[in-house]
């Protein structure tokens, strides 16, 4: 079997392997929304030509076919080249396509030259998904950078409808939802709408952006994807989005027709991506995040999805509801000398201790520290 490898920098070349990138996507197995074309594509209007040669798809192809594909970029940040996710910092995970006649770890093996020719110091791959060809394939090549995580998911299909599914929930978790129900019911009318109406996308993905932004700085936390000053341009960008494989739905829980809970994401392939959520904190006690949990599955059911994901992390709120969660890794392999040292003694040694000591602060004092280095007000 011999394979050919193709390493697409440029925009055009990129842009001209559409029809093979998007046909390898309706074929390849694992979660791969966040390595569609489609959602690469807003990446790529976003950053423009300026970025010529950051980017780095390798495709691997048999007999001119393309039958895997990796979509990285090369990041230059803070004196080192990083060769990471092409949707970093705003993708969920790493997935590589992978044709299912073929085998991951071959079509993996055939990629590992070009990783050294990208120039980096090192490869760093985030949240990639366990039950995906990218772990299957990169097996004994990668060391974990980061503490384990998992991402929950519901399995639609195991129940005809939202009160089958419902209904199989324990006894004592519906109590607690009824219970939630009636701390709102006492306060007012409850209502839930979702859709793709342009309208409903502005409101709830301004909400739910500013919400996040809100919610970080009165815990102190941060993320990089809300460090990037690009981030809003590219959430605004769905807001009106026609993308053909890549469809945009929002959500929002209402209690006397004002918002309490918003949650908008994608819906690919048959499942509902979880993107991004956020809640009226006044209304907090009462739990509207879970609830509203509860009505986007219904509509989930509604829409005829089969799966709904809810992404990482793993809490408590979102096993209320899950059925199974996928344990998902950071990767990180040096390339020379220098990315070396920053995986072996920041990535693995100092990062994880600071980042334990941050966590087991007091919300007020971690804030303090946050806010000051990134210059909140």
């Amino acid at each position: 079997m011999t394979f050919d490898i193709k390493v697409l920098r440029t925009a055009d070349e990129i842009c001209a392997m559409k029809d093979e990138w998007v046909a390898l996507e309706k074929r390849s197995q694992g979660i791969h929304v966040f390595q569609s074309f489609d959602l690469s594509k807003h990446v790529l209007n976003l950053t423009g030509r300026e970025h010529e040669n950051a980017y780095y798809v390798i495709c691997v192809l048999e007999a001119g076919k393309l039958v895997g594909l990796l979509p990285l970029v090369v990041w230059h940040k803070k004196g080192r080249k990083i060769l990471t996710g092409f949707s970093e910092p705003y993708q969920q995970y790493t997935e590589m396509l992978c044709d299912p006649d073929c085998d991951p770890k071959q079509i993996f093996d055939q990629m590992q030259s070009c990783f050294k020719d990208s120039g980096a110091d090192y490869v760093h791959l985030g949240q990639v998904r366990h039950d995906g060809p990218l772990f299957a394939g990169c097996q004994g090549y990668f060391d974990h950078s980061d503490e384990e995580k998992a991402a929950p998911f519901v399995d639609l299909s195991q129940w005809e409808d939202y009160d089958a599914y419902y209904n199989h929930l324990k006894r004592a978790t519906r109590k607690r939802i009824r219970n939630g129900y009636n701390r709102f019911d006492r306060m007012g009318t409850l209502d839930h709408t979702h859709g793709s109406q342009r309208e409903l996308l502005v409101n709830v993905i301004d909400r739910s952006y500013e919400g996040r932004v809100d919610w970080q700085r009165r815990l102190g936390l941060t993320s990089r994807a809300f460090q990037d000053e690009a981030f809003r341009e590219f959430l605004d960008r769905f807001k009106d989005s026609e993308d053909e494989n890549l469809k945009v739905a929002a959500f929002c829980f209402m209690l006397n027709g004002e918002p309490v809970a918003d949650q908008w994401g994608f819906i690919y392939d048959d499942c509902y991506y979880a993107f991004m959520s956020t809640w009226d904190e006044e209304k907090a006690t009462a739990g509207p995040g879970k609830l509203h949990l509860g009505e986007v599955i219904k509509s989930c059911y509604e829409l005829g999805l089969k799966r709904v994901d809810f992404l990482i992390p793993s809490v408590q709120y979102k096993m209320v509801y899950a059925t199974g969660e996928v344990d998902a890794s950071d990767l990180i392999k040096p390339l020379n000398g220098k990315g070396y040292l920053y995986a072996n003694v920041w990535l693995k040694q100092v990062r994880p201790k600071l980042k334990a000591v941050m966590q087991a602060m007091p919300a007020e004092q971690r804030k303090k520290i946050i806010n000051t280095i990134f210059n909140r007000k």
